[in-house]
Order: structure tokens, then sequence, then C-alpha cells
């Protein structure tokens, strides 16, 4: 029975991600994406981590599409400098990165964002290897990042997401650590933080001056912003007593939970 219900959810996710936001696209095992066109050949120097590296001609760059676990980082709390430890896989995703660089001469193409560089000054692109796969998509497939669109960079979305599924399906790598696992909103605590993937059931959607929010049962909350709300093409309505999934980074205040989404690719309904 658990198989056949297990089944049965899959499919219904399918339907109602091609629902949301057009067909997905077939990866076939295959780390590329039809949608790529390079706009430059590039030489990487360095590789900081799983989604940024450093070209030979000292540009920042962050890779779109997709998230990396994050390596060891300090910041200063009330005046001490405090450490913060490398989340899990974040060595073996850097690595992973350094030696498919290594293996491909170094040598890349690179498809720009519509947003060209983020708030930090790194400029965004998609990544060709000497191979014609995608760094994206390889990192994807290996259980290394997660896929997360953020427009207007989310022309190969639908590619990407489908990459992830088959690491997922095979819980390779982040997908078998806890960390990467589904809460329910009923499991959701004041130490829960970073990037989660959240279930519950949709009690209310309703609106503020600036955003659409999607009110789960229990104190947790779904925040688009309506400026945002042109990708999604389904009425968000029809979420009203549906179970779903989102993916997000999850933040507190008060009593209340919250994650920010900006494209339907963080809604997964069942």
């Amino acid at each position: 029975m658990k198989f056949h219900r297990k089944k049965r959810v899959l499919i219904v996710s399918a339907f109602f991600f091609a629902f949301l936001f057009g067909p997905l696209t077939h990866a076939k095992n295959q780390p590329h994406c039809p949608e790529f066109v390079a706009s430059e050949n590039a030489v990487i120097r360095y590789v900081h981590d799983g989604d940024t590296l450093f070209l030979q001609d000292k540009r920042k760059l962050r890779l779109i599409g997709i998230d990396t676990p994050e390596l060891n980082s300090s910041y200063h709390k009330n005046g001490t400098r405090q450490t913060q430890p490398a989340q899990p896989f974040a060595i073996p995703a850097r690595d992973f990165v350094r030696d498919l660089i290594r293996q491909h001469g170094r040598r890349v193409q690179l498809m720009p964002g519509t947003e060209p560089a983020d708030h930090y000054g790194r400029q965004l692109f998609h990544i060709q290897l000497a191979d014609g796969s995608l760094l994206q998509a390889r990192l994807l497939q290996a259980g290394f990042a997660i896929a997360y669109s953020t427009p207007p960079n989310h022309k190969l979305s639908h590619c990407y997401h489908n990459h992830e599924q088959q690491a997922r399906n095979q819980r390779s790598n982040i997908w078998s650590h806890p960390n990467y696992q589904i809460t329910p909103v009923s499991r959701i605590s004041p130490d829960l933080k970073g990037f989660q993937r959240i279930r519950g059931r949709v009690r209310h959607i309703g609106e503020s001056k600036k955003a659409l929010w999607i009110n789960f049962y229990g104190h947790f909350s779904v925040r688009i912003d309506k400026h945002d709300l042109q990708y999604f093409v389904t009425p968000l309505q029809q979420l009203l007593e549906k179970e779903i999934t989102v993916r997000g980074w999850l933040h507190h205040y008060k009593n209340k939970s919250q994650i920010s989404i900006r494209h339907p690719s963080s809604i997964e309904a069942e």
C-alpha cells in the first residue's frame, strides 16, 4: 500500500509542477540543457566553493539556478568573532567542481543571466564544460546541489529540477542527509534554520500591500512578493486545503515561521 501511495503522490506532483509553469524538459540522464546558448569563452582560475568561481580575468562568478552547501565562514556577533562550520558536503561539492574544471582543461563557455550580477557584485552565469555538459547539471545529478530558481534568471529551471530529481530519487550525497529531508509544519522549531523543505496543508491565502501570503495550518506561512506573481501562471487559490511542500530559506519572527519564494518551482503539490 505504501508503494502505491508514493507512486500516486509522485504522479500528482509531476502534473502540478507542469501545470504551474509548463511541460518538463526531459534530461534523459544527460547533464545537458538544450536551452543553453553560449555568449563567451573563458578560463577558470580558481574554485572557491561549489557555486562560486573566479575567472582568469579576475571576474567572480556565481552559478545560476543552484545552491551548494556553504563552507565555514566567520562573522561578528556582539563584538565577538564567531565561526560557522562548513555545512555537510560543502568540501566534497567544492572538490567535485575543482576536479571537473581540471579535467576539462579549465576552459568553459558562459551564458549570462537576464540579471547579470547579484547584490554581492558576483557575475551570474550558466557554465558549460568542454564536453558540452553543464556544470550546474553535473552538480545536481551528483547530489551536491539543490535547484533553486531566482527570477528573472530562471531560463533553465525545468532542466535543473529534472537533474535534481534524479539525485533525490537515488538519495545521492546531500539527499541522504537529514538536513535535506522534508520537515512537516508541526515539527518546525526555532532551531530549524537555513534551506528547508517544509510540508503542510494550506489553510488560507491572503494579501498584504506588497505580498501574497500562503498560510498553513500551524504557525507557518509562505510569502510571494507581488512583483513575482507574474511567474505563477496558475491561480494560487487552487492550493487551498492541499498538502504541499515548499523550499527556501526558513526564518522565524516572534511565534511564526516563514519562507519567501519567487518562482513556482519552489512549490510541490501532493
